[in-house]
């Protein structure tokens, strides 16, 4: 899956109907500001992921090629208590390079936990994006599709 974006504008609608904390809607809000008064109002690629699709071996590719992360979220299932961890890779194909392709992580204790990264700059990945979710930090046990959270990245070129 190569970046294929489409308007900001498209982008801000879908990723706005999936939370409903505040916090994420104004964070994004934001960022769509600055984006649209800094950057040009760049165009963006939504790329929405399952519990069952980054719990799976490898992990799900999100999408192969350069690009720029500006947010990622995503929320816990509300019945599951047992810690969570989304990992994020600058890689095209797996999740087998946690020590030189490993780019952020994200932890949810709680059940319905929200987690939320944001970056106005944009994180550079070179070859492109795997969301994997793991019970541990270290990413050495992979969660159930029970345990592994919902959500998207939001990408640019």
């Amino acid at each position: 899956m190569a970046v294929s974006t489409e308007s900001a504008g498209r982008v801000r609608q879908r990723c706005l109907e999936l939370s409903k904390n505040p916090g994420v809607f104004y964070a994004l809000k934001s960022l769509f500001l600055y984006l649209a008064a800094n950057k040009g109002n760049p165009d963006l690629e939504f790329l929405p992921f399952t519990g069952t699709s980054v719990e799976a071996a490898g992990g799900q590719v999100l999408v192969a090629g350069a690009c720029k992360i500006f947010a990622v979220w995503g929320k816990k299932p509300a019945t599951d208590t047992e810690d969570a961890y989304l990992a994020i890779f600058d890689d095209a194909t797996d999740d087998s390079g946690a020590g030189t392709d490993g780019r952020l992580v994200l932890g949810f204790q709680d059940a319905d936990e929200e987690q939320f990264y944001l970056n106005p700059d944009g994180l550079d990945m070179a070859t492109g994006v795997v969301a994997k979710s793991y019970t541990d930090f270290d990413g050495t046990t992979d969660t159930t599709a029970g345990q592994a959270p919902n959500g998207f990245v939001i990408i640019g070129e």
